[in-house]
């Protein structure tokens, strides 16, 4: 009898199975980290947009932080979707930027500019 309330003990997981992840889903899991780095945002002002190397400049209270916009990039003002080539036009507006970063590069993938004409210096 002790023998079998034993053995029951030893081999009874309390109802709960555990299943060991596959290869398979590992191998994804991973996939997916390399494939999609994280994103990440960033709010303030449009300093400049280099349209030749497709290159944004947003002015934090730090510092001035570059982005490379991407080809397939976002720019909305309000509720238009503005063409990438229309951010030069917008310097001195609030923005905010979604953008991932690899090896130290910044590409930017969406930008929001604020609706509001910036402010003028008194």
């Amino acid at each position: 009898m002790i023998l079998l309330v034993w053995f029951l003990a030893a081999t009874s997981t309390g109802g709960v199975r555990q299943v060991p992840p596959s290869p398979r889903s590992a191998r994804v899991q991973h996939l997916v980290s390399v494939i999609a780095p994280a994103e990440s945002a960033l709010v303030g002002t449009i300093e400049r947009f280099e349209e030749a190397a497709r290159r944004l400049i947003l002015q934090t209270k730090d510092a001035h932080v570059p982005f490379i916009v991407a080809p397939d990039a976002i720019v909305r003002l309000g509720s238009r979707t503005l063409p990438i080539a229309d951010l030069a036009a917008h310097r001195g507006r609030k923005a905010k930027v979604r953008y991932t970063q690899t090896e130290g590069r910044r590409t930017a993938h969406w930008v929001v500019i604020s609706s509001e004409p910036p402010r003028s210096a008194p």
